[in-house]
């Protein structure tokens, strides 16, 4: 059985610490790059959005490339795994946007 380990990535500029098994970490490094990447090319184009936005439509994006990626036999689990993901990272934004107040008014 492997152990857990956190890794430290950075997501539009801010660093969280991230659970993950031993042996995951360059696949999360990896795919935290592969986020800032959708990132960077919104914001070049899409200028001044707001972050919560912003980490929406990466999502998308990001959800759209997957499904493009499997074969139909296997999109509809895809799909539900997409809407958990979208789901739960919508749900840590959320909450990472309340600490940083918290942080800020201290």
């Amino acid at each position: 059985m492997s152990g857990q380990t956190t890794v430290k990535i950075t997501i539009n500029g801010t660093t969280y610490p991230v659970t993950c098994n031993e042996g995951e970490e360059d696949r999360l490094i990896e795919s935290s790059n592969e986020v800032n990447k959708v990132i960077e090319d919104l914001s070049s184009v899409s200028g001044m959005v707001g972050e919560t936005r912003l980490l929406a439509m990466t999502s998308l994006i990001l959800a759209d490339k997957l499904i493009d990626n499997k074969n139909p036999s296997e999109l509809q689990l895809n799909i539900t795994e997409i809407r958990d993901f979208i789901d739960w990272f919508s749900k840590t934004t959320t909450r990472m946007n309340k600490v940083a107040k918290l942080l800020e008014n201290k």
